[in-house]
């Protein structure tokens, strides 16, 4: 019980020093405009519709002369990098733009803050000498023989054996991350056993004596570590084996908890900043969690699934803590996803592994078999509910009054399910398709952004924005069986506005598209708008009447250019049987300023509820009831202010990070 409880605060801890340290990040302040910057590639380069892109990390950058080191969040580099690989340096002269409204609670380790265009560039070298650039070899020659971009299984092989997840699509990360399955691109302690098994039986006869295999061991973990990359599971991994290969040739057999202590300790030593690491943080606690759960169920049969099970509930309820601080949710159903995922993880892994190395693809399409069923569980685990610290520390409190009184063991397995099972019964309507409410205006909970949708009463569809998550997005539309849209219309170029739209065009047939041009538009939005223009009728309206089917709008901004880009928003008026709805964008006080404000029933308040609007211009609509599309955020969205403003109008208030989807039936 004291381990459990040491475990649970030692994680609860290790995510409020990740909380800080993402929180500082997020306020150091970038360097703009056309800069000389050093920068490490943080994953091989790849290939988009109009040029290469890849996901770097800003290592210093100057100013007259001056070298100016910089820690702060990755971000997108695009141009001539496609052929540049993972943990390669790089000086580069770029124009830099900070991304406008980046998601406030990204997924862990993956904070994209900034993006830029190369437009000269060569090599900084990074010291490894022969040994590093024989590494860089071997992974550029195994991935040419996964050939990630050939398919969704093998690009998922490719962060199974190299940690590499470039070619994986947005929504099948998230969709890994959401069902907990996301630790299996994390290369850790199995990799090296595998790794480390290879070499010895390739090794044969020079590996027969305990120093022998020691000395070729150790060889090879700094090869593995060269060839993956330092990240700090691989480091941790890597380091916990290299003590167990010491010791043995000294006839010593250190206990795991010894071993996982003095290689901890040991890192942290040589790189304190690693304590800040949720890779690190998460490695460390998982692994822990696999020890002391993998003999929870020591009588159940067989023990091979007893084991499996009992690791998987350990690491699940391990990194748990680190989870819930940094994200504030835990997949509820991850232990079941892991187990069942397990057994193709390993098997896509060693297949290929063996086919990569020698050169045989019916190995690697196999293995691309076995990861493109992984994925398949991840697509159904991902609908699987998440839970919060309340219903988690509930768990945890039933499961240690279990592990303390045997005799209520029985009881606590029955009050378990009844959580589990409640939790999922709740979730289950939110998960059910509503496809039968129309007409209606409905507000789809996508987190910190907007995905608004009008629904006419013979099926016709217009999508506002589409909040910055494609799966969120989809999952979304799926809910309302949406299918088709015939009218998408992009407010403005924020990444909380459009973000997750490049998962919906090509996907969902889109019969137009419109969008508001501004000056200085960043890469990523203008290659969108080159995507979509492939797939249907891109324009820009004009203020005015429009209808589509049932639904009339009226398109009544922007009246002129404006300097800030949420000013730049396109504002209609959409009329579905004599109900007036007011999509607003992310309008401020300027251009509300030099707009009329329309008579409406329902109101979108503008930017989540952000106190950059003028309350009497809101009151002023008329509106009855006032919906705020909102997720968790650093920003105070919403102002409670501004909400106070709305509720003394006596407008009714709604909001998604409440309620979840904002459904509101016309003509009801």
């Amino acid at each position: 019980m004291a381990l459990l409880l040491a475990l649970a605060a030692v994680g609860g801890l290790a995510g409020v020093l990740l909380t800080a340290r993402e929180d500082r990040m997020s306020r150091l302040q970038l360097p703009s405009g056309e800069v000389t910057l050093v920068v490490e590639a943080l994953a091989d380069g790849g290939v988009s519709r109009d040029g290469g892109w890849v996901r770097a990390r800003i290592v210093a950058w100057e100013d007259s002369g001056r070298r100016h080191d910089w820690d702060g969040p990755a971000g997108w580099l695009r141009g001539d990098v496609a052929h540049w690989r993972r943990a390669t340096r790089w000086w580069i002269v770029a124009v830099i733009e900070p991304i406008a409204a980046p998601e406030a609670r990204p997924p862990p380790g993956r904070h994209v803050a900034w993006e830029g265009k190369v437009t000269e560039a060569r090599p900084a070298g990074t010291g490894d000498g022969w040994l590093g650039s024989t590494a860089a070899r071997v992974r550029s020659g195994i991935a040419n023989r996964l050939r990630p971009e050939a398919g969704r299984g093998r690009a998922l092989l490719g962060g199974f054996l190299l940690g590499d997840t470039s070619h994986l699509g947005e929504i099948d990360r998230e969709r890994m991350r959401r069902a907990g399955l996301s630790h299996f691109v994390a290369v850790s302690g199995s990799n090296v056993a595998m790794f480390l098994g290879g070499i010895f039986l390739v090794a044969g006869p020079l590996g027969w004596s305990s120093r022998r295999r020691a000395v070729i061991g150790l060889a090879g973990l700094v090869f593995f570590v060269l060839l993956i990359g330092p990240d700090p599971s691989v480091v941790r991994a890597s380091t916990m084996a290299g003590i167990v290969l010491l010791a043995r040739p000294f006839g010593l057999r250190p206990d795991v908890w010894i071993v996982m202590g003095a290689g901890v300790g040991m890192l942290l030593l040589a790189s304190p900043e690693l304590a800040f690491s949720l890779g690190f943080q998460l490695s460390v606690a998982a692994t822990a969690g696999v020890v002391i759960g993998a003999g929870w169920f020591g009588g159940v049969k067989p023990a091979w699934l007893a084991t499996a099970l009992g690791a998987s509930c350990g690491a699940q309820l391990a990194v748990a803590p680190i989870l819930l601080a940094a994200t504030g949710s835990i997949p509820l159903w991850s232990p079941l996803a892991n187990l069942v995922a397990g057994p193709f993880v390993v098997a896509a892994t060693a297949l290929g592994g063996a086919g990569a190395v020698v050169g045989f693809d019916a190995l690697v399409a196999a293995a691309a078999a076995c990861a493109t069923v992984v994925l398949g569980i991840a697509e159904l685990a991902a609908g699987f509910p998440a839970i919060g610290w309340y219903p988690f520390l509930l768990l945890v409190l039933i499961a240690l009054l279990a592990v303390r009184w045997s005799r209520l063991r029985p009881a606590a397995v029955l009050v378990s399910a009844l959580v589990v099972g409640l939790v999922t019964a709740v979730s289950l309507p939110h998960t059910f398709s509503r496809s039968s409410i129309r007409p209606a205006f409905v507000a789809l909970d996508v987190g910190q952004g907007d995905a608004l949708l009008m629904l006419g009463k013979a099926g016709e569809t217009v999508l506002v924005d589409g909040g910055s998550s494609g799966l969120k997005l989809r999952d979304g539309l799926a809910r309302l069986g949406i299918r088709s849209v015939d009218l998408l219309v992009v407010t403005h170029a924020h990444q909380d506005h459009y973000g997750g739209l490049p998962a919906v065009i090509g996907a969902v047939p889109v019969g137009s598209l419109w969008y508001a041009p501004f000056p200085g538009q960043a890469d990523a939005f203008r290659d969108f708008i080159a995507n979509a223009s492939g797939h249907t009728r891109v324009g820009t309206p004009e203020p005015g009447a429009y209808r589509i089917g049932s639904i009339d709008l009226q398109v009544i901004g922007p009246r002129r250019r404006y300097a800030s880009l949420n000013d730049q928003s396109i504002v209609m008026v959409a009329t579905v049987a004599d109900t007036r709805v007011l999509l607003s964008g992310d309008i401020e006080r300027i251009a509300q300023g030099e707009l009329p404000a329309p008579q409406v029933d329902i109101l979108k308040v503008p930017h989540q509820g952000a106190a950059t609007s003028d309350p009497g211009w809101l009151v002023a609509t008329g509106a009855s009831t006032a919906v705020v599309s909102v997720g968790p955020n650093s920003f105070g969205h919403p102002s409670e202010q501004l909400l106070a403003h709305l509720e003394n109008a006596g407008m009714a208030l709604r909001r998604t990070d409440l309620e979840g989807d904002v459904v509101i039936e016309i003509g009801s």
